[in-house]
């Protein structure tokens, strides 16, 4: 078996409009009506499942920019699904105003039209101890369904969030400052998936690393000054702004420190930094034996069976 196939890490995206940089829709040239059209999100998704990433965030709300009416997550997650084969689709949604039984059968036609690639993401814009019984409601009423429960990815940002997450979660995001950092919050949330009576095997955490690439590192570091001169946008996890091989490295490093069971990448500028990810980023860490993904037609949540990171990885230097 190949180390494309033999692969190790769970690798997802999340896609924010024109980039997580607020700048990025001005410098990219991009028309803002093109990012509430389904074809914009399926020419990013499909190059994203082509290598083998295992899930793709498509944020709540407008994207910056982008007219009023846009399609939500769900919606676009659903338009886009028949086009984009292999990936998860974790459109996310704010379940401050949510009604569980809708927004369960919602989650679950999206299950339908992906062949098994569903899952979501609970966000709220008021407070988690207000939604857990909204999560708690959407996923007893796909138990009625086992074989349609969709992966539940939770941010654990928050005490009340890491609740929801030890309790209901099959992936967790983080973000983090530093390694070190991420080690010990993917740590609290064992601890607490522990505490909540589950095993902490049975939680994948992923740590958020905002990306912006180039050729050379120096081409990267001037791009993103230009982008701050703009709108600046200080860091909100770790960050590489550098070359392919530079992003490559701090994942081999995350899975020799178990800082993580995965990176959720947040390109700052699109499509450049998806290609780059994908394009370049991707072959390094599957020559490297890093990457883990799933058959093309395995479903979303076989793919995150319990399992741990290899004691043999080393640390580049």
């Amino acid at each position: 078996m190949s180390a494309f196939t033999e692969a190790r890490m769970h690798l997802g995206v999340e896609l924010r409009g024109a980039g997580r940089h607020p700048a990025a829709l001005r410098r990219s040239g991009v028309d803002p009506a093109a990012l509430v059209e389904p074809s914009w999100w399926t020419r990013l998704v499909r190059d994203a499942g082509a290598r083998g990433l295992d899930l793709v965030v498509l944020p709540a709300g407008r994207p910056q920019g982008a007219p009023v009416g846009v399609l939500d997550a769900v919606a676009m997650a659903e338009r886009i699904a028949p086009f984009v084969p292999g990936i998860g689709l974790v459109p996310q949604v704010d379940i401050a105003a949510a009604e569980p039984t809708v927004l369960a059968k919602a989650i679950s036609t999206l299950d339908v039209v992906s062949t098994g690639r569903a899952g979501w993401e609970p966000v709220t814009s008021t407070n988690w101890a207000a939604a857990g019984p909204v999560v708690e409601g959407v996923l007893d009423d796909g138990a009625r369904r086992p074989r349609r429960r969709p992966l539940t990815v939770v941010r654990a940002d928050e005490p009340a969030a890491l609740d929801v997450a030890a309790r209901h979660a099959d992936v967790v995001r983080i973000a983090a400052p530093s390694l070190d950092i991420a080690h010990a919050l993917r740590e609290r949330v064992r601890i607490a998936a522990a505490a909540a009576g589950r095993r902490p095997d049975h939680l994948a955490v992923l740590l958020d690393v905002e990306v912006h690439l180039a050729g050379v590192a120096a081409d990267a570091r001037a791009s993103l000054r230009q982008l701050d001169r703009t709108d600046e946008l200080p860091p909100s996890t770790l960050r590489v702004v550098g070359a392919a091989v530079d992003l490559a490295n701090l994942v081999e490093r995350t899975v020799a420190l178990r800082a993580a069971d995965g990176i959720t990448f947040l390109p700052l500028a699109l499509p450049a930094d998806l290609f780059a990810i994908t394009g370049q980023v991707v072959p390094l860490l599957a020559g490297r034996g890093l990457f883990r993904t799933g058959s093309p037609g395995m479903r979303l949540r076989a793919r995150f069976q319990p399992r741990r990171l290899p004691a043999e990885v080393g640390v580049a230097s």
